[in-house]
């Protein structure tokens, strides 16, 4: 049995004093439970204490960690990446920098298809030894759980080869890792000049893709680019009802490009998150708010396009819960630091520091069915903490991009410290 302290933290960041089933929506995003002077036990794997230091039970043999001047919260957790892929697009990068828009490339055959080309011509161990490197670098910057989807091999067999990946990248890391379908990303290419190439590839999806997915196990959830340029609600709608019939959670891309339809569907079909968002008017997000949907910002994407910030403070006060990921992809966000979108999250989407921590921790957690794992700190939980180099959580906003978290604890084990 192994047994760690972190004596005395300056803050402690619990997240333990709100609703623990359900993701935090209002005023009760910026409620961190935070705790000055405590110190936390692990032993193993798990929590096992959590209190004032003048309490703290003897602990003979344990490792202590002084923790005085020093914050502790729980690892970051990032609800929406595209992790798993081959290549690069950063001839696109300059392209958009010289003025390109991202629909222009994509309708010209790059974006989303140009990543298909590679990841398809990519070997397994090419493709798991990139992708693995990815996590690898999310993890030192403070992540231990992500969700994965796939979307860049809109067929069978390429669909299967990234979602196995995405499972031996957790097998391998010890990384929480739940796994999206997302066959429904993009019209693959051979099917482009085809009359009726789009009913084509919806049957192929509802009827192959889908199917082999879960017979094999492979994912937890299914997801939708439902947007201007990808799909449209009624073909996002049959991909869903098939997925929810044969156990897939649900996720949409939804609202990035306008008032395209996909937040209300999200709404309709109680998906967990609706992702994106740049575009709400008050009644979709009435209807995220009455349907328990997670409205997922990723103020990355906005950074690297250049498009508006989804507007959080909206969000905040119709009372939809929140969450902050990467979306961590070859082209629109390769961005890989979450501790640095949450920060985008507070200058972009006018999160405080406290709902934009709340975003990346609890709320995430809750969008993916981890919040009885990861999320909060408190005895039972995983030990999946991060110890920051400051005594003010705010700094990981007000010295965004500093490096300052020094220690990352993932399944009670130090993965990194500084």
């Amino acid at each position: 049995m192994s047994v760690t302290v972190l004596v005395e933290a300056a803050q402690l960041l619990t997240l333990a004093d709100g609703p623990k089933d359900s993701p935090r929506a209002g005023p009760a995003q910026r409620e961190l439970g935070l705790r000055r002077g405590h110190s936390v036990i692990l032993r193993d794997d798990r929590v096992a204490w959590v209190g004032p230091e003048r309490e703290r039970p003897a602990t003979p043999g344990a490792a202590e960690i002084d923790c005085r001047g020093r914050v502790v919260m729980p690892a970051l957790i990032d609800s929406h990446t595209h992790l798993v892929w081959a290549g690069d697009r950063k001839d696109e990068l300059e392209l958009r920098l010289a003025g390109a828009d991202y629909e222009q490339i994509f309708a010209t055959g790059g974006g989303i298809l140009a990543s298909v080309r590679q990841t398809r011509a990519t070997d397994d161990d090419t493709l798991l030894a990139e992708s693995r490197a990815r996590l690898e670098r999310m993890r030192r910057s403070g992540t231990t759980s992500f969700e994965i989807k796939s979307g860049y091999g809109l067929d069978l067999a390429t669909e299967l080869r990234q979602l196995r990946v995405a499972r031996r990248l957790a097998q391998e890391t010890g990384a929480r890792v739940r796994t999206t379908c997302l066959a429904a990303h993009a019209l693959p290419a051979e099917l482009r000049e085809h009359a009726d190439g789009r009913a084509e590839f919806i049957r192929r999806i509802c009827s192959e893709i889908l199917p082999s997915v879960a017979a094999a196990g492979l994912a937890d959830a299914c997801d939708v680019f439902c947007d201007r340029g990808a799909f449209s609600i009624d073909e996002a709608r049959e991909v869903c009802l098939a997925a929810r019939a044969l156990g897939m959670q649900l996720r949409l891309h939804a609202n990035e490009f306008g008032h395209t339809g996909g937040a209300r569907l999200a709404a309709e079909l109680r998906a967990r998150s609706a992702d994106h968002l740049l575009h709400l008017d008050d009644t979709e997000r009435e209807a995220l708010r009455a349907a328990g949907v997670v409205a997922t910002l990723l103020p990355g994407t906005s950074l690297v396009l250049g498009k508006p910030y989804a507007d959080g403070r909206a969000l905040v006060r119709a009372g939809v819960p929140i969450a902050v990921a990467t979306d961590c992809n070859p082209g629109s966000c390769a961005l890989e630091s979450l501790a640095m979108v949450l920060a985008l999250a507070c200058y972009g989407c006018k999160l405080s520091p406290a709902e934009a921590l709340c975003a990346v921790t609890h709320n995430a957690a809750c969008s993916l069915d981890l919040n009885h794992e990861v999320g909060r700190i408190e005895p039972g939980m995983s030990a999946d903490l991060l110890v920051l180099a400051t005594p003010d959580y705010r700094d990981l906003v007000y010295h965004a991009g500093s490096p300052l978290i020094s220690q990352v604890f993932q399944r009670g084990h130090c993965i990194w410290a500084v």
